[in-house]
């Protein structure tokens, strides 16, 4: 810090533009979104029950399975939802818990539990939500519909759509949903089973081995036409299509021979049987889900995909539409503008204030010239620190604009008046208190302070950057410009303090001279 002092006024202003300058280059790499991407770890497990009342779902399903996982270690809060025809439990873990760990042995309860489940809710399906994961929640969707099957609709949109979006730089992935999925059928002679001395439930427990690290739920055994019978199968627990490969799943008969899945059943790969449609004028659609890495600028990333959208909707075929259904950025574009809106009201009332009180032009473009190298500079150390912005840090940032704006004033009329820094240890005790109050949050409840950390960062760090500009930025700007503490003639004090004050009040010319001189003393500080 001795150094710096050292160095020339003109020098370190130049150091200070030109982290400025790296500052404004980095404000478009800056992170925007709508709100903290940052949660707690936790798991999910839904599951169906067509045709059943909430009633009947949270007594005989939901009840079951939130007592078998409350037990497990690091949950610390469990919630359940049971609605008509389904139902969900919420598991939130300790920010200490291995979400590996525990997904597997939520599973292997669920396994446990599944024999004693009724017929007809589908298996569990488990799904996580990472403290660092970068796939928090679409920021964008979009609906399909044409004059076409789901699934031909999907295809397409895999074909065409998904491919073009996946390769913009800033997309962290692109999910396609709404039409029927796919299920592997499974066909099977029940004489032949009666022959072989094999059962249903040795089947099932055959591709449950086989297909333990991502299972495939079995569901209820059905019977067509002409006496046939089958075991259907969903897609897998995570959401991908997967090979069945029965000739690598062997079953032992009556007689002790090894069987080998294959020559029991046929297998067919048939659209799931559809549960409820979706239809938009009259058209089937589907959805498409756009997710931003955590570090894209979510405001620019949603410019590029309409954009590229528009142009794939000129080559699609007659009678498809695309219409966007969500789009986050048009909330954070009008929370940003009302941002925007009340830091330029704010700033402006500021400088109004220290216009009228110092009637100085000079003073007026150091306050300014401050705050913006201030700002500048500090987005160095958001892109550095790899803080948010959204409503939280952008909140953080008007609100720490004032009290920026109060180091750099201080400094100023110190330097003015006597001339020297001295005014800096008081300035860096004020500061601290107001950092050390903000401290405070990085210990609250881990829930709390994910949403709060972001705001408490950006003050801190535009404090401590304004502690830097007032001790090195401003008075080598006060040399450079001339700036100048405003002489005032005590007799122009003491004429307008005789014009104001009426005789009346000051009968004795003894008084009146002594006010005179106090007031003059006190306005010239």
């Amino acid at each position: 810090m001795s150094n710096l002092r050292n160095l020339s006024s003109f020098t370190l202003i130049v150091i200070f533009v030109c982290l400025s300058l790296i500052g404004g280059v980095l404000v478009p790499l800056l992170p925007v979104k709508l709100a903290p991407s940052r949660t707690l770890p936790g798991l999910t497990v839904s599951f169906s029950m067509p045709g059943n009342s909430s009633r009947v779902i949270e007594a005989e399903v939901t009840s079951k399975l939130e007592a078998m996982m409350a037990r497990v270690k690091g949950i610390r809060k469990v919630n359940s939802t049971s609605d008509n025809g389904r139902g969900s439990i919420t598991l939130e873990l300790d920010k200490h818990a291995d979400i590996d760990a525990t997904r597997f042995e939520v599973s292997t309860l669920i396994r446990q539990t599944w024999p004693q489940l009724p017929e007809g809710v589908s298996y569990p399906k488990i799904s996580t939500r990472r403290s660092d994961d970068k796939a928090a929640r679409p920021f964008i969707t979009y609906t399909l519909n044409a004059p076409a099957n789901p699934i031909l609709i999907q295809r397409y949109a895999e074909e065409n759509i998904k491919p073009v979006l996946g390769q913009l730089k800033g997309i962290y992935k692109v999910e396609l949903n709404g039409a029927t999925p796919m299920e592997w059928q499974l066909e099977y002679d029940s004489e032949q089973l009666s022959r072989l001395g094999i059962t249903l439930s040795a089947v099932q427990q055959a591709i449950n081995r086989h297909y333990e690290k991502e299972f495939l739920g079995v569901c209820s055994i059905e019977k067509g036409a002409g006496g046939k019978e089958w075991i259907r199968l969903v897609r897998t627990s995570t959401e991908k299509e997967m090979e069945f490969a029965p000739g690598a799943i062997q079953l032992r008969a009556e007689d002790g021979t090894m069987v080998t899945l294959e020559k029991l059943i046929k297998v067919k790969h048939v659209e799931e049987r559809p549960q409820s449609y979706y239809r938009i004028n009259g058209l089937n659609s589907i959805y498409l889900y756009v997710t931003a890495e955590e570090t894209a600028n979510q405001l620019k990333l949603s410019d590029e995909v309409k954009r590229l959208m528009g142009g794939l909707q000129q080559k699609m075929p007659a009678g498809y539409e695309v219409h966007i259904g969500y789009d986050a950025t048009e909330y954070i574009q009008k929370e940003l503008d009302k941002i925007y809106f009340r830091t330029g009201l704010t700033v402006l009332i500021l400088l109004l204030f220290v216009a009228l009180i110092t009637r100085n032009l000079r003073y007026l473009l150091l306050i300014v010239t401050s705050l913006v190298v201030n700002i500048s500079v500090a987005v160095i150390f958001y892109y550095t620190f790899g803080l948010e912005m959204q409503l939280y840090s952008l909140a953080g940032i008007t609100i720490s604009l004032n009290l920026v704006i109060d180091n750099t004033i201080v400094m100023t009329d110190h330097i003015l008046h006597r001339r020297n820094l001295k005014a800096f240890v008081s300035v860096l005790a004020a500061t601290l208190t107001t950092i050390g109050a903000l401290v405070i949050i990085f210990f609250l409840d881990e829930k709390i302070r994910l949403n709060l950390q972001d705001f408490a960062a950006v003050v801190i760090i535009n404090l401590a950057v304004s502690l830097f500009v007032a001790l090195f930025f401003v008075p080598s700007l006060i040399d450079k410009i001339g700036l100048e503490k405003k002489k005032r003639k005590k007799k122009g004090a003491t004429r307008f303090l005789g014009a104001v004050l009426p005789q009346r009040l000051c009968p004795r010319p003894t008084w009146a001279k002594r006010l005179a001189v106090y007031f003059t003393r006190f306005y010239q500080g």
